[in-house]
């Protein structure tokens, strides 16, 4: 994991023939608008010339990439911004980090261990949590999750999930 920097998403395509890409996030991605620099996976850190909220997605031009084919170059690549760079949140959303070892109860208040990762499919998250030397993912949906920010998670189980 990249120490101070949160996944926000991967560069799923080109857009247009300018060096434009378009970014599906993690979240909002009206939340990443305001951004001046990513980091790409392998490539290190880029400024944002342009950034636009495109449905479910994001447009980010970056300098220095002026064409379709250097666009290209960049697809499928993770993208991280740094997490004092990230704008606040309001009340009920969470980054993903934020959620790494919160203690996980059970509705009750019992104890079923800590966050350990949160595994990002695209398709529906898992929290992957951990308890002495067992170790369990749960879907971060709810009903199963619910989060109480910055203090823990309650995971109300199916029967047998944790067991």
């Amino acid at each position: 994991m990249l120490e101070n920097l949160t996944h926000i998403g991967t560069v799923s395509a080109p857009f247009g023939v300018k060096g434009a890409v378009k970014l599906y996030t993690i979240g909002d991605p009206h939340n990443f608008l305001a951004l001046e620099r990513v980091v790409l996976e392998g490539r290190g850190p880029l400024r944002v010339q342009v950034a636009e909220a495109h449905g479910p997605a994001v447009m980010y031009k970056f300098l220095g990439v002026d064409s379709r084919e250097g666009a290209e170059l960049l697809k499928n690549l993770k993208v991280y911004a740094y997490d004092a760079e990230l704008p606040p949140l309001e009340d009920d959303e969470y980054y993903h980090h934020q959620l790494v070892g919160l203690p996980v109860l059970s509705p009750e208040g019992e104890d079923l261990g800590r966050v350990k990762s949160v595994i990002e499919l695209g398709y529906g998250d898992l929290l992957e949590c951990s308890q002495g030397f067992k170790t369990y993912l749960v879907p971060l949906q709810a009903p199963y999750v619910q989060i109480k920010r910055g203090e823990a998670i309650v995971l109300d189980a199916p029967e047998g999930l944790i067991e």
